[in-house]
């Protein structure tokens, strides 16, 4: 009914597999709110304790490894997909938070800010089973669902808002040309890089040429277009490395490379070793 999934985390522990781990496939993406005891995460290479009052935001293609967690652990978890997502972030013009998320995935909210989530998700709630008591399509049911989805809209514009409160402390100023250049970028690198690699492609896409658009993207974010691509490739295929059995001709195909000849060589070209032994490195640590 809802663009998005409320969960309990308790609720997560049937999508584990037997390592602890979760898969966030391509275009999934969402919130965690910890409201009781603690979870230690691993987000790629790095480990986050998340405690009470922490909100914690994954992105899209990317392995959640639950590491423990303590028994008395509480919490709500918010699961939607990056077209539901994305125009929250651009319509209140905070474009630079797509860049910011990855490094920095989670905040700690005030008790003040906990509550308010709180409240808004139990109201929706309440929206949602009485839409759900009505069985035939009235006008009442209608507008039940109506609500509903505003409720929705409040909910995800206030979890960003609280992001974007403990990122700065100022006024972020008024995304700039170069600013929605780099937005546009990030947002078609989450949906296209495991089939376009090249940046030509991404230039082409703003009517620009592969020289200006990389200089804007480095510029604007410290890093080349072509690291942007590659780090988003080559943290994808590691995580398949590390985190699945699936052979490498598999994850090759699986990332649009012609052949496993060709995924070597690219993967070699920036982590410095082949996949198998990249796979064989993470085994033994």
């Amino acid at each position: 009914m809802l663009p998005f999934q409320k969960l309990n985390i308790s609720d997560i522990a049937q999508h584990l597999d037997q390592e602890g781990r979760i898969n966030s496939v391509l275009s999934i993406c969402g919130f965690l709110l910890c409201q009781k005891g603690s979870a230690q995460i691993r987000l790629g290479e790095s480990v986050h304790t998340i405690s009470e009052g922490d909100l914690y935001i994954y992105v899209s293609s990317t392995f959640i490894h639950v590491l423990s967690w303590s028994p008395d652990i509480e919490g709500i978890v918010f699961k939607s997909t990056l077209d539901y997502i994305l125009p929250f972030v651009e319509r209140a013009a905070a474009q630079r938070i797509i860049l910011n998320i990855r490094h920095q995935p989670y905040i700690t909210l005030t008790p003040e800010e906990q509550k308010s989530i709180e409240e808004l998700s139990h109201l929706l709630d309440r929206k949602l089973r009485l839409y759900n008591d009505i069985k035939e399509d009235t006008v009442q049911r209608r507008f039940l669902m109506r609500e509903a989805e505003c409720l929705s809209e409040a909910l995800f514009t206030e979890l960003f808002l609280y992001y974007t409160n403990h990122q700065s402390s100022h006024t972020p100023e008024a995304p700039s040309h170069k600013d929605k250049i780099v937005y546009q970028f990030v947002t078609a690198l989450f949906k296209d890089y495991k089939r376009e690699r090249e940046v030509q492609y991404y230039a082409e896409q703003q009517y620009l040429t592969p020289r200006y658009f990389s200089t804007i993207i480095k510029e604007r974010t410290g890093k080349s277009a072509l690291s942007w691509i590659a780090e988003m490739v080559t943290s994808k295929a590691c995580q398949l490395l590390a985190y699945t059995d699936m052979p490498v001709k598999e994850i090759a195909l699986s990332m649009n490379f012609p052949n496993q000849s060709f995924f070597g060589k690219y993967f070699k070209q920036y982590m410095k070793c082949s996949p198998l032994q990249y796979r064989k490195k993470h085994q033994k640590e």
